[in-house]
């Protein structure tokens, strides 16, 4: 969810709340005045009354009338509480039950006792409450779409240089020479963020080089003393005078020396492959590259004496040659030397889909493991770098390489 969705969200969520509160808070406010005001009303009445029964020393003649009802009952010498109440009484305008507030009081007259009941209708008093509410609401409506759009509107204007640095960030590309541009803003963090950013990106960018070059040196200036100690055995297995257990140590260097070519060869590949500076791409006969790069390994399949099964079907894929040709040689190298004598490779080609399954340790790989640099069996001789630059070149060429453990048979698949 969007940091401006959230906070609308919330923004709206906690104005209904209160507004809620608040209007239940007003509702009973409002009530309680006008209550109190009908409660009032019915005092001046019981007071009139007194006055009237003081003066006359008899009880007041009651009018007919439609909003107040006084009604007189003695009750012999029973005393009665004074209290107001809430209540109903017929009104014979409208032949209807309506709500009134109602004041039971006393008064003592001759010696005896008369309950006095005074009933006010509430009728007109609802009324209004009702229409206090109804403006209320309508009010705190206007007010929710009101400051939804204001949050809409301005707080997505307020955002929008973040959002613009947002974009930038996301087109970065330490290959390309373009920097962070300077955001036109009066918004303090958002042109502090703008200057590290910036700021950021140059240091970068002048790590990324410096560690290309690095990297370039390094294999450079290893290739040079490589070469001059794998000339140097040349000359030394030349020598006549060299004993079987020199002739097997000078082996054992060749060896050495090889592995290191090929792990200096690959380090370097990887490293062009992780900064994206090998772009060049072709269409490809990939039917053609397949049985290619399966005829080369014709010599390993008879000495090892393994079995490999082809079903190819015509398909072309966009990719640079060299790429495609160390990703094959890769996995079909991997498929032989991790594969037991007289066992099988299958090599299955559908458009988009190349499968290159082989048999060999009878248990499932751990997937998330084999392709980390480094990562290799120990019994195996490799540099432990092949599957990562399988999987480095599929990424970088915008393909994807997965595993799986299917009839007994490790399986890789590149779904281009």
């Amino acid at each position: 969810m969007k940091l401006l969705d959230r906070y609308n969200r919330i923004s709206l969520l906690v104005t209904v709340l209160v507004i809620i509160i608040t209007g239940i808070v007003y509702y009973f406010t409002i009530s309680y005045i006008l209550t109190y005001q009908v409660d009032k009303d019915l005092m001046v009445e019981e007071n009139e009354i007194f006055e009237e029964i003081k003066l006359n020393h008899r009880l007041p003649q009651v009018f007919k009338s439609e909003d107040l009802k006084i009604n007189f009952q003695s009750v012999g010498q029973d005393s009665v509480q004074r209290r107001f109440l809430d209540t109903q009484y017929w009104d014979d305008k409208d032949h209807e039950e309506e709500s009134g507030r109602g004041l039971i009081s006393s008064v003592s007259l001759n010696g005896v006792n008369y309950r006095i009941t005074i009933i006010e209708s509430k009728v007109e008093t609802e009324d209004l409450i009702r229409m206090i509410f109804f403006i209320t609401l309508g009010i705190i409506l206007i007010l929710v779409v009101v400051l939804t759009l204001i949050n809409r509107l301005v707080i997505r204007n307020l955002w929008r240089p973040f959002y613009l640095m947002l974009r930038q960030i996301k087109l970065f590309n330490v290959t390309d020479h373009s920097s962070i541009n300077k955001l036109d803003t009066r918004i303090e963090e958002f042109k502090e963020m703008n200057e590290e950013v910036s700021a950021m990106s140059l240091r970068v960018r002048r790590d990324y080089e410096e560690l290309k070059n690095f990297v370039e040196n390094a294999s450079h200036e290893l290739m040079t003393p490589l070469a001059v100690i794998n000339s140097k055995l040349d000359t030394l297995a030349q020598d006549h005078e060299i004993t079987n257990k020199q002739g097997t140590l000078i082996g054992e260097l060749y060896n050495s020396v090889s592995k290191m070519k090929k792990l200096n060869k690959s380090m370097l590949l990887l490293s062009r492959l992780e900064n994206r500076l090998i772009q060049e791409q072709e269409l490809l006969n990939l039917k053609q590259k397949v049985l290619e790069a399966t005829g080369d390994f014709q010599e390993l399949l008879t000495a090892k004496k393994l079995k490999m099964h082809t079903h190819l079907h015509d398909a072309q894929i966009t990719m640079n040659k060299d790429l495609l040709d160390v990703l094959l040689n890769n996995l079909l190298g991997n498929a032989i030397r991790h594969n037991h004598p007289e066992g099988e490779i299958e090599v299955k080609l559908n458009p988009g889909v190349l499968t290159i399954a082989n048999t060999g340790r009878p248990e499932e790989l751990k997937s998330d493991l084999i392709f980390q640099r480094f990562h290799k069996s120990p019994e195996s001789d490799g540099t432990g770098l092949g599957l990562t630059l399988a999987r480095e070149i599929c990424e970088s060429s915008g393909y994807r390489l997965s595993y799986a453990y299917v009839n007994n048979k490790h399986t890789f698949t590149i779904n281009f």
